[in-house]
């Protein structure tokens, strides 16, 4: 008996799923508001974590998450930037 619920422990044990394969993900956005007279920038970042996904599918999740894009509108210009790096 003992040695069957020794075998039951080191499976259960083994059999955990551990996050070896996951990636933190750090996604920041930037805002920058321009008029002519001043400049505001506010930033804001959200890290999540991305299991159970390739390294080549990690880094195509990093180049759709990333980009900029301007807008104008008469003297306002609104830049916004976003950026998303994923570490293990």
């Amino acid at each position: 008996m003992k040695k069957v619920l020794l075998l039951f422990f080191v499976f259960l044990i083994n059999s955990c799923n551990k996050d070896v394969d996951c990636y933190d993900c750090k996604t920041t956005i930037t805002i920058t508001i321009k008029d002519s007279e001043e400049s505001y920038s506010y930033a804001i970042t959200d890290t999540q974590t991305k299991c159970e996904m390739s390294d080549d599918e990690i880094r195509d999740y990093e180049k759709d998450n990333t980009g900029a894009s301007t807008y104008t509108n008469g003297s306002v210009t609104i830049d916004t930037v976003i950026v998303t790096i994923c570490t293990k």
